[in-house]
């Protein structure tokens, strides 16, 4: 005890001396042998946004938030990672009530007309067995190379649109409770994840996910993929006209725990039910500090063949591709840059039998936030020395608005059997340039600033400020 004692005094005192962030340790408890250590940490954060676009007056949003970071191992094989935070938000516009149903979003505390207070957590943990790893926690799953749009699993990854531009809804991504394994065998990895989504109260919505990735010669890494989504259908009967929508409920499947099956197998096996994608990434690192990659979601196609058929709307597919190039030295100046086009078809991430099946949770995509029928072209360019990280971005994006770019949208039997890429007449678009500043002079204190400006459908600006004090 007595040592246990002075070694956490003195990992305590050696940081206080540092500063220290959410990746230093601030306070640690350890015994002598190091079987087990656990690190704690908290930080504080103030931003502002200003928001500036035509035919809406100026909005003024200042979030306030506590997070607190906790992590350590007990055993060498054995470790785990928590954090949580809490915020409070002041806005200049009227505030919604929210019922707390997670297809509203992610849900908040109105505590007046202008403030509100919400929450988000994630934990995990992961023991060792070689050559298998065991997984559980409440966490973001994220798969792909795409530095921006991911299309088969985005994670954490949350990206401001100017349609986004309203009080009514918080639009960070969303963790989900999880659980899976992943063996690791010479230059061949498989993952596999079962977790539960949230689409409406007391209705049952889960994901399985299983990968393999190979990591070939030269750099290469090639990604093989599959999602299984299901759940309890949410619309009122008689709303939805497909003939198998049925309002009927559904429990977890434990086939599709299983390893090494492919889910269109056990989906046949079980009636024929659940919406399969398919999806493929691919990273290619040959050339020093430079890197190709790409992913491609087929989401219920009839065939590949039939990716590029528009005669049936069921031919839905998500794809991104990039190019990027990392640390470039100039001087003491290192830089990185990358460009990234993302198109995504009409109908992608939605399904016909509604909210339970759709590839969504707490209403949010869980790949690509542009939703159905969209497309994106954006290019980043990042220059950093010593403490300071300027960024410039440019880009452009098309979102149609119509039926079928929506993730509520449901296909019906008397609907239209063909499909329209980003049609005229309902397209919105917009074009953006801007910057952000990023200063860390010292380890417990950053600072961040951004400026973008809109063109085209959002005409206008939008201006944003963090501040953080870490320990």
């Amino acid at each position: 005890m007595r040592k246990l004692v002075l070694t956490t005094v003195l990992l305590a005192a050696t940081v206080f001396a540092n500063g220290g962030d959410p990746t230093v340790t601030h306070i640690a408890f350890e015994n002598a042998d190091k079987n087990y250590q656990v690190n704690i940490r908290g930080q504080l954060v103030d931003s502002v946004a200003v928001t500036n676009l035509e035919n809406a007056p100026t909005h003024y949003d200042n979030s306030m938030s506590v997070r607190l970071f906790l992590d350590g191992k007990f055993t060498e094989n054995f470790w785990f990672d928590a954090r949580v935070k809490v915020s409070t938000d002041y806005t200049n516009r009227f505030i919604n009530f929210n019922l707390y149903n997670p297809n509203e979003g992610i849900p908040y505390n109105k505590q007046s007309e202008k403030k509100r207070t919400w929450d988000l957590f994630t934990a995990s943990a992961n023991y060792q067995l070689e050559p298998l790893r065991l997984m559980a926690g409440f966490d973001y799953l994220e798969w792909g190379p795409a530095r921006r749009n991911h299309v088969i699993l985005r994670g954490e990854k949350n990206l401001y649109r100017p349609w986004q531009d309203s009080s009514s809804r918080i639009y960070d991504a969303a963790p989900t409770p999880y659980f899976g394994y992943r063996f690791e065998i010479g230059p061949i990895a498989y993952t596999q994840y079962a977790a539960k989504l949230f689409e409406k109260k007391n209705c049952g919505k889960y994901l399985h996910a299983h990968r393999l990735d190979l990591n070939l010669p030269a750099s290469i890494t090639l990604g093989l993929s599959e999602t299984s989504l299901y759940g309890t259908t949410t619309e009122l009967a008689g709303t939805n006209l497909n003939e198998d929508a049925d309002s009927s409920g559904r429990e977890f499947e434990w086939a599709y725990v299983i390893p090494f099956v492919p889910y269109v197998f056990q989906e046949h096996l079980q009636g024929d039910q659940d919406n399969i994608g398919l999806s493929f990434d691919l990273s290619i690192r040959t050339i020093p500090h430079w890197e190709f990659y790409g992913e491609l979601l087929w989401d219920d196609m009839k065939s590949p063949t039939s990716m590029f058929d528009d005669g049936w709307w069921g031919n839905k597919w998500a794809a991104t591709v990039g190019v990027a190039r990392d640390s470039l030295k100039l001087g003491s100046v290192n830089f990185d840059w990358f460009t990234e086009y993302t198109r995504v078809e009409p109908w992608v991430y939605t399904h016909h039998k509604g909210g339970g099946y759709t590839y969504a949770s707490y209403g949010q995509s869980l790949g690509s936030d542009l939703g159905p029928n969209s497309q994106e072209l954006h290019a980043e360019l990042s220059a950093t020395y010593k403490f300071i990280k300027a960024t410039l971005i440019a880009g452009a994006v098309s979102k149609d608005t119509a039926f079928g770019g929506n993730l509520t949208d449901i296909h019906g039997p008397d609907d239209a059997t063909d499909k329209k890429f980003l049609n005229d007449d309902s397209t919105i678009g917009y074009s953006e340039v801007g910057g952000l500043i990023s200063l860390t002079p010292w380890d417990w204190m950053s600072v961040r600033m951004g400026y973008t400006r809109f063109f085209g459908d959002y005409e206008g600006y939008r201006a944003t400020a963090t501040g953080s004090l870490q320990w």
